[in-house]
């Protein structure tokens, strides 16, 4: 029997010392906790991850949490406690979160420390308009112009935020984020103060205009609403503010998104607005103009509740009887009262190439007014002016009778005899002393100069310097690159022996304006759209790519470059002398319109 029983003490000595080991072992070392189960929509949550006995600092992989909530901070809690000389020590993980859609949600497993935590469940429920500080502190309110909207026309969204609490940092809104939808913030938010109910309330207000680019419902999303609340009060040694999240919530809309009217659906433009006019102006008089002589036609079109950028182009492509040089369109948007206003300008250089009476189309811009529900039209009526034709001077030494084919006429060579010539010399010949015919000469020239002196310089009470400074200036102006095509010519040539990029372009624009007149050339883009698939067009590109990188150096051929300007002057030249040429010839209509 004594050695059943000190086998048995021996078992039972070695259970007691083996067992209280295993549980040890056994025992958790991370746990995870949240503060409720059950919470509405727009509220927050905390998540505490306990890592009992933790010897250094553990990284936590919490991205598993980001597929159904937002993270909104993290902070950490290091806690040592000795119960019964027994010593346990642990680091809370506190992570807040956000739930980001309502339903039956779950918080992830999480591996910690090489542990996987349990799954922990939890629901988010609807519970209407809500705030962590409750209706009365801190709430959000949504605003829609209109319940239904036609597809592409302008719906106005208001986000306001109305709190009675102070110190608010870092608001944040849930981002608009629509399929098939063009939305635009309105300005800058807004903040102003309330009255409502004897309680004044601060508000800060997000306006956004938004176009639907299809029909159906269109889902306006739920907006939230976090930031952070101070008391004023901060740590002494860090000097760090102490604050405190808050949220708020409010439920999303739905607006119902028409299709296009039957009556529009044949239409190539699309425009549903409050208001759409045309308006136009002319640089010059309308009443005076002649052959060759160049105006200026601006067209504006305002549509209030479109973007610029969808209004469609209008000018007339041709006109008869006119040569046509458009300028780039200016396409603008503004808001005013809080509704967008888009502008699309048109301005046109016209020069007529032929007299007579010249028609300028009328423009129809359709639309659809949302405020009536009907198709209406805006028009610029058709404008008519005369061209008056232009008149030269004839030479008229010798008559030659006029066939009716000018290139032939002009080839006929005069007929010259010379005793006629012999005796016209002869009766042109005074025989007078020399210096008797000094002396005429001499005084000619002092009658010319007293006169102009007692005509000009004395009656206009003009000062000799002045006279002279306004020679000067005039020969100045003369001789101006600007209004000399030579003297702009033989600049270019010397700039394009240089290396200096920037004269280079500068003389070939001041150049090239004289080239193009009456169309008018500001810069070297004016110039490349003129000449996209010439030799030219490339030439500038290259000098604009040298300007605008760090090198600023290029290959030119300077000389195949000299080339294509000379001839591209030459062509010019032959051109305009021709059409000088073949001026005086021109017959005017035989019935005036």
């Amino acid at each position: 029997m004594s050695l059943v029983k000190r086998t048995f003490a021996l078992i039972v000595l070695f259970l007691v010392t083996l067992v209280p080991g295993f549980v040890l072992a056994q025992e958790p070392t991370v746990e995870v906790s949240i503060d409720r189960n059950n919470i509405a929509r727009g509220e927050t949550l905390t998540l505490t991850i306990r890592v009992y006995q933790q010897r250094q600092n553990i990284q936590l992989d919490l991205s598993p949490l980001t597929e159904n909530f937002d993270i909104l901070s993290t902070r950490t809690s290091s806690q040592i406690r000795s119960i019964n000389n027994q010593v346990e020590s642990w680091v809370d993980y506190i992570v807040t979160l956000f739930p980001t859609r309502e339903g039956d949600l779950e918080i992830p497993s999480l591996n910690v420390n090489g542990e996987s935590t349990a799954p922990i469940p939890i629901t988010v429920v609807d519970a209407g308009p809500n705030s962590s500080q409750g209706a009365n502190e801190l709430f959000l309110e949504t605003e829609v112009n209109k319940e239904s909207v036609f597809v592409q026309e302008q719906l106005l969204f208001t986000i306001r935020l109305y709190y009675t609490i102070s110190g608010i940092r870092n608001p944040q809104f849930t981002e608009l984020e629509m399929p098939e939808t063009v939305i635009q913030l309105i300005g800058s938010p807004n903040q102003y103060e309330k009255l409502i109910d004897g309680v004044r309330y601060g508000v800060y207000e997000k306006r956004y205009v938004i176009f639907p680019q299809r029909s159906g419902p269109l889902e306006i999303p739920d907006i939230l609403f976090r930031g952070e609340v101070t008391d004023g009060s901060s740590n002494f040694v860090f000097r760090n503010l102490n604050t405190q999240r808050v949220t708020a919530y409010i439920e999303g809309t739905t607006i119902e998104v028409m299709e296009r009217p039957v009556a529009t659906q044949n239409l190539d433009v699309w425009l549903p607005a409050a208001s759409v006019q045309l308006e136009e102006s002319w640089s010059g008089d309308l009443e005076n103009l002649k052959v060759g002589d160049s105006i200026s036609r601006t067209v504006t079109l305002t549509a209030e509740g479109l973007d610029g950028a969808v209004l469609p182009p209008f000018s007339p492509a041709s006109v008869e009887g006119v040569n046509l040089y458009p300028d780039p369109p200016d396409v603008q948007r503004t808001f005013i009262e809080g509704r967008i206003v888009g502008t699309r300008v048109e301005t046109t250089s016209i020069v007529p190439r032929r007299d007579g009476s010249i028609e300028i189309p009328a423009i129809d811009v359709p639309w659809w007014d949302i405020n009536l529900n009907e198709l209406r039209t805006a028009t610029l009526p058709a404008t008519r002016f005369t061209i008056a034709t232009v008149t030269g001077q004839v030479p008229a030494e010798q008559s030659v009778a006029f066939t009716g084919n000018v290139f032939e006429e002009e080839l006929v060579a005069p007929v010259l005899d010379q005793e006629m010539i012999d005796q016209q010399a002869q009766t042109q010949t005074l025989n007078m002393p020399v210096v008797l015919f000094n002396s005429l000469i001499a005084m000619a020239f002092a009658i010319v100069f007293l006169s102009v002196y007692l005509i000009i310089v004395r009656k206009m009470q003009l000062e000799p310097g002045q006279m002279l400074r306004t020679w000067l200036y005039r020969q100045k102006q003369k001789f101006d690159p600007r209004n000399n095509e030579r003297v702009a010519f033989r600049q270019l040539g010397n700039a394009i022996d240089r290396t200096d990029l920037h004269a280079l372009r500068e003389a070939l624009i001041v150049w090239a304006a004289h080239h193009y007149a009456p169309g008018r050339i500001l810069s070297m883009d004016d110039i490349i759209r003129r000449n996209q698939d010439r030799e030219l067009g490339r030439f500038c590109l290259q000098i604009q790519t040298a300007l605008y990188t760090a090198s600023r150096t290029i290959e030119l051929d300077r000389a195949k470059l000299k080339t294509t300007i000379a001839t591209m002057r030459k062509q010019q030249t032959r051109i305009r002398k021709e059409a000088q040429r073949l001026a005086p010839y021109q017959l005017p209509p035989l019935y005036k319109l």
